[in-house]
């Protein structure tokens, strides 16, 4: 399964029942506790989702089929956490969910509680600002199924970093797993 950049959205996708039963399968392949290796002096690891951009983006891809590819991605998530168990190692297991941009969404695993932190905290500077999202639950919103070994965080981000307005940049980080 691979991922594929192509910023065509002129054309519709075809086979989207085949792409979501892949997608399935790959979430499946979560259940092996060696997927939650870091690789030494790593402090984070992740797998991105594996589809092609037009499928979670752009005029042709729709909230269900977005939502078919966030449930995956929580699956995958759990059935890491579950693999993984009380193995004595510390790391935190987590999916992150990003909107608008979704073809960026994974599934990480963190080594450093202080480098997960640095994406949940809130914060503002002259670069922007990120702040948790209170009032809504994108699993609500989409349907989607936690399992009771996942938790959600939503963060609000505000990002300025850049001279020209245009580059500025406004999404949302849906966090799943171990989150709390």
């Amino acid at each position: 399964m691979a991922r594929r950049l192509n910023r065509d959205y002129r054309s519709k996708i075809r086979n989207v029942p085949r792409r979501l039963r892949a997608l399935e399968w790959w979430s499946g392949t979560f259940n092996d506790a060696a997927r939650a290796e870091v690789p030494p002096g790593e402090r984070y690891w992740n797998y991105k989702i594996p589809v092609e951009i037009n499928l979670v983006e752009g005029k042709h891809s729709s909230t269900a089929i977005k939502a078919d590819c966030a449930q995956q991605l929580i699956n995958a998530c759990s059935n890491l956490i579950s693999a993984k168990g009380d193995s004595g190692e510390s790391v935190r297991i987590t999916t992150v969910i990003c909107l608008p941009d979704m073809f960026t969404s994974e599934v990480c695993i963190y080594r450093s509680e202080e480098y997960f932190q640095g994406f949940v905290r809130e914060h503002e500077s002259e670069y922007g600002s990120s702040s948790i999202i209170t009032d809504r639950s994108l699993a609500r919103e989409w349907g989607l199924l936690l399992p009771d070994n996942v938790k959600e965080l939503g963060m609000l981000l505000d990002y300025r970093g850049y001279e020209d307005p245009d580059d500025w940049f406004t999404g949302e980080r849906w966090y799943y797993g171990n989150v709390r």
